[in-house]
């Protein structure tokens, strides 16, 4: 699976670690890095944040990036609701001008991602799986996973938008690729990863999200684990950015050991026909529905 992490401005560089690297549109001018690189369309922002829908302004700003693949500008839907047949406009009209657009499909009801896979599939083989960040508030990860292996069984490449992290990738196991920013946001937070332990709290503030403080034999260990995968910065967990240096790293070069019923779920529904996960699928979506006009 390729990890492409997310990269939001200049100050973390994580370009360095050769892996590809994922962007949004709304902060980038220019790419200043060889990379491979796949641009977001920042269509999450530009709803949550009520910014005009301009598909002439992002087709200038895409051809002006340069890069190799570039999301479709999306709008979400809630789970089990129906697709925005915008985002078909959308899409026909970047491909139209000859962008290697990648289309997104959410957790709609069935019909609709059907319907959607039918029509993005007439123009590529690749495409974007999103809303599990966060994992669906209404519908529950459960869902989520219902719904992503029900596109992948039906789709010759998927990307999962948000799932790079070891655990969400044992989650998301035959997707093609993930990206992940968390690696930064840990870092602000005085977290590091741990391979094999999850995330340890070694900044001086009190702690006040559940994350215990690091002990000398995990710091040993993530030390241990750095210098035998060749880490090729300093080691140094004293300030924010060399913190989401090392997260990055331990993303990329660690896999995620443990079990939970996300991932045993997951294994499980690999194992069932796309008709058998349609039906649970809309048992959910009455579920779903039923919570929401309670």
């Amino acid at each position: 699976m390729e990890i492409f992490l997310g990269v939001q401005d200049l100050k973390v560089p994580v370009w360095g670690f050769n892996t590809p690297i994922m962007i949004n549109q709304l902060r980038w001018d220019y790419i200043p890095w060889k990379n491979q690189t796949w641009v977001d369309s920042g269509g999450y922002q530009i709803m949550k944040k009520g910014i005009p829908v301009n598909l002439e302004q992002i087709e200038k700003k895409y051809k002006l990036l340069n890069a190799q693949s570039y999301i479709n500008l999306d709008i979400p839907s809630m789970p089990c609701e129906n697709v925005d047949e915008r985002n078909f406009k959308h899409f026909e009209y970047l491909y139209e001008k000859e962008i290697n657009v990648i289309p997104v499909i959410h957790g709609y009801n069935p019909d609709d991602v059907d319907k959607a896979i039918d029509f993005y599939t007439q123009y590529t083989d690749t495409i974007a799986f999103g809303g599990i960040v966060p994992p669906t508030l209404k519908g529950g990860r459960k869902f989520v996973i219902y719904a992503y292996h029900y596109v992948r069984k039906a789709v010759k490449k998927v990307h999962v938008l948000g799932a790079g992290s070891p655990f969400m990738r044992k989650i998301f196991f035959n997707a093609d690729s993930a990206d992940t920013a968390t690696y930064r946001i840990k870092g602000a937070m005085g977290l590091v990863l741990i391979p094999g332990k999850g995330e340890r709290y070694v900044g001086d503030r009190k702690i006040i999200w559940r994350a215990r403080r690091a002990n000398k034999e995990e710091l040993i260990t993530l030390f241990s684990f750095l210098e035998k995968t060749k880490y090729p910065y300093d080691i140094n967990i004293d300030d924010w950015i060399n913190r989401s240096l090392i997260n990055a790293w331990v993303m990329i070069k660690s896999e995620y050991e443990g079990e939970s019923w996300e991932i045993r779920l997951s294994k499980n529904i690999d194992k069932l026909n796309r008709y058998d996960i349609r039906d649970e699928i809309a048992l959910l979506c009455r579920k779903i529905t039923i919570n929401v006009t309670a």
